[in-house]
């Protein structure tokens, strides 16, 4: 019989060095020994260049990635964060790097879908390739755990009262807000900050009545101080099959951004193919997945063309994102 996967903890204990090497080359772990080995193979470790800082979900998630790849197939990765600028400082960097496949793009798809300042985004696919899609972001609206806010007759029922409905945003979903006051024919007064960090500061200091979540909710959620009301993703999120999405509710809004790697479009068909091939083998390991539902995010594994439909369904967002800012100048 394969021996029993190790549990997430046993793989990731400790800490990594931010350019240190992560995993070592140990032996094809149960279930990947059948899978056909890719038609190219780095001759040096991988640069993973992540676009947000050291120490949070997603430079977390680059590393256990890493220590999947190497563990599972004996490639080896060092991360380097680039964070700024809304993906933009990564996007630089990749563009300028040796196009031998060697180094690889990790961030959230909405940087290469979603405008960032006044550009639009719509060219960023055809510059860079989506490899594989790792995790999707649960997108949602959240509340205090003792707030009587759970559905949208609560909102009307407070903003009828005269107290209307403040809604914490971060970017890149800014727009939320304002658009989610449209669609239900209510107001509801969007308050921009630069992170979640201070949103949620706000919404348990009692300023906020609502806030957007990308996954700030899941340690509010475990220390009981907040809930969440709506999802903001096309079908319900499987941490939370009992909470409805804003279309059920009636307002034709659903977000799924995700976590991807990518390469720039100048390196190699051959090598492209193989990367994705084996990012793709390693997301769909159960440690990583186990992994990534711990921390709340929703085990993902796409690439190729359901892959791209979905981002183009994100740049279409993006776009009229886009438009609506113009719109308003």
């Amino acid at each position: 019989m394969p021996p029993t996967p190790p549990t997430a903890a046993a793989l990731y204990p400790g800490s990594w060095s931010r350019r240190g090497f992560l995993g070592s080359a140990a032996a094809l772990a149960c279930g990947t020994a059948t899978a056909a080995a890719p038609d190219w193979s780095p001759t040096r470790p991988l640069e993973m260049l992540v676009s947000f800082p050291a120490g949070g979900t997603a430079d977390t998630l680059a590393r256990l990635l890493g220590d999947r790849l190497a563990k599972s197939h004996g490639w080896q990765t060092v991360v380097v964060n680039r964070p700024g600028g809304g993906g933009l400082i990564l996007q630089n960097v990749l563009k300028t790097a040796r196009n031998d496949g060697h180094t690889v793009g990790f961030g959230a798809s909405y940087e290469l879908t979603y405008p960032v300042g006044e550009r639009l985004q719509t060219d960023r696919l055809q510059e860079f390739d989506a490899l594989c899609s790792i995790a999707a972001l649960p997108v949602c609206i959240m509340a205090r755990s003792d707030a009587r806010l759970d559905t949208v007759d609560d909102w009307r029922r407070k903003a009828a009262a005269g107290q209307p409905i403040t809604f914490g945003v971060s970017p890149p979903f800014e727009w939320v807000g304002e658009r989610l006051g449209r669609l239900l024919k209510m107001e509801i007064i969007a308050v921009p900050f630069r992170g979640s960090s201070e949103i949620n500061q706000q919404l348990l200091g009692g300023t906020l009545d609502l806030a957007m979540s990308a996954g700030s909710h899941v340690p509010l959620e475990r220390a009981h101080r907040a809930k969440v009301v709506y999802a903001v993703t096309k079908a319900r999120m499987p941490s939370h099959p009992d909470v409805p999405t804003l279309r059920e509710a009636g307002a034709d809004l659903a977000i799924q951004s995700r976590f991807i790697v990518f390469a720039n479009k100048e390196v190699p068909t051959r090598v492209r193919s193989a990367l994705s091939e084996m990012f793709t083998q390693v997301a769909q390991e159960r440690p990583l997945q186990d992994a990534l539902r711990e921390r709340g995010l929703i085990a993902e594994a796409l690439k190729g063309a359901p892959l791209l439909r979905e981002l183009q369904e994100e740049v279409q967002i993006g776009n009229t994102i886009g438009r609506a800012q113009d719109a308003r100048k």
